[in-house]
C-alpha cells in the first residue's frame, strides 16, 4: 500500500467507478423493462445501492476499510503478506446462477454494517444439489465481470472450479491459502443456513463453521478469528433465534427486494421480461442473450427448480 494521500486517490475513483457502473446497468434495464418493473424493482435496486454506496464512501473517507492489502485467492497467486493490521474479511459463497443485484446488495450490506475491508465471492463449481447450473465456465465469467467492477472492496476467487466443495469447505481453503495472514473472516450466507442441521439431518452452516474453526485451531492463534453473518430471507425472520453455539452470530436484515436467481431463470426459458429480470445487471442480461443461454437447455426443458 502506498502513502494515505495515494490511497485515498485510488478508493476514491473507485467509489466514482461504482456509481458509473451501476448508473449504466440500471438504465440499461430501465430501457427494457416494463412500465411497473421500472417503478418498483428498479427503484429498490436505485435506492438500496444509493444507501450503500454512501455508506462506503463514507468508510473511505474515515478511513474504516482497508481494501487494498493483498488476500491470496487462488493456489496461483503470490503469498500474501505476513504482517499488518488484522484484514476483516467478508466471505460469501453462492452458485451465481445468475449473479443479481441481491447479491451485490447482500456484499456491500455485510461490507458496511460489519465494517469489513473487503468481500470475496466465492462461486461455486460443481453442486450436486443444483444439477441444472450454467456451465461452470460462463456463471464464472458472468459473475467475475461484475464483481469486478466493485474492485478493490470486492474480489473473486476461483477456488471452487474444478471441485464441488461447499462454502464452509472454500472457505478453509481461504485461511489454508494465507496462514500467516492476520485476518478476522466473516462467512456470510442467507438466514435458512442459520441451523445446525438440515431437514434432511445433515450438518448446516453452524457445525460446519464450528467444526472448521475446531479443525484450523483458531481459538489458540492470535490474529486469526471467524464469525458468521447471516442476511435474512422473507419467512426467515422468526428462525433467528440465537442459538448454542461458540461462534461469533450476526443477523443482518432482509434486502429491500426479493431477488432470486430461480425467477430470472424461469423467466429466460420463457423468454419474457418479467420484474425478475430487472435484478439481473443488464451487462449479465445482454450477454446471456447474445449467447442464448437459455434456449433448449435442460433446465428450461424441465423446469425444476435449483
Amino acid at each position: 500500500m502506498g502513502d494515505q494521500t495515494s490511497t485515498r486517490r485510488i478508493l476514491d475513483e473507485a467509489i466514482r467507478r461504482i456509481w458509473r457502473f451501476t448508473g449504466i446497468q440500471i438504465q440499461g434495464m430501465a430501457q427494457l423493462a416494463p412500465e411497473d418493473a421500472r417503478h418498483s424493482c428498479l427503484h429498490a435496486i436505485a435506492s438500496g445501492m444509493v444507501a450503500r454506496v454512501s455508506a462506503l464512501a463514507e468508510m473511505v473517507r474515515t478511513g474504516r476499510t482497508n481494501p487494498l492489502w493483498e488476500v491470496r485467492l487462488a493456489e496461483t497467486n503470490a503469498p500474501a503478506r505476513e504482517d499488518g493490521p488484522q484484514l476483516r474479511i467478508g466471505v460469501y459463497a453462492l452458485a451465481a446462477n445468475p449473479l443479481h443485484w441481491g447479491h451485490i446488495l447482500v456484499g456491500l450490506t455485510s461490507l458496511v454494517s460489519m465494517g469489513l475491508d473487503r468481500v470475496v465471492f466465492v462461486v461455486a463449481g460443481a453442486d450436486p444439489r443444483k444439477p441444472f447450473l450454467l456451465p461452470t465456465e460462463v456463471r464464472h465469467r458472468l459473475a467475475r465481470e461484475v464483481i469486478e467492477a466493485f474492485q478493490p472492496f470486492f474480489a473473486y476467487s476461483p477456488i471452487a472450479l474444478g471441485t464441488s466443495r461447499d462454502g464452509e469447505t472454500n472457505l478453509g481453503r481461504l485461511f489454508e491459502l494465507n496462514p500467516r495472514l492476520p485476518m478476522h473472516a466473516f462467512y456470510i450466507a442467507g438466514s435458512d443456513h442459520y441451523q445446525r442441521r438440515t431437514d434432511t439431518g445433515e450438518p448446516d452452516t453452524i457445525e460446519k463453521l464450528e467444526l472448521l474453526s475446531l479443525s484450523l485451531g483458531l481459538a489458540a492463534r492470535p490474529g486469526r478469528s471467524l464469525s458468521a453473518v447471516f442476511v435474512d430471507r422473507p419467512g426467515c425472520g422468526e428462525e433467528n433465534r440465537p442459538m448454542d453455539t461458540f461462534l461469533d452470530v450476526h443477523v443482518l436484515p432482509a434486502m429491500p427486494l426479493a431477488c432470486s436467481s430461480s425467477a430470472a431463470r424461469n423467466a429466460l426459458c420463457e423468454g419474457r421480461f418479467s420484474e425478475a429480470l430487472t435484478t439481473v445487471p443488464y451487462a449479465t442480461f445482454a450477454e446471456i442473450q447474445s449467447l442464448r443461454l437459455f434456449e433448449g437447455v435442460r433446465a428450461c426443458q424441465e423446469r425444476l427448480p435449483a
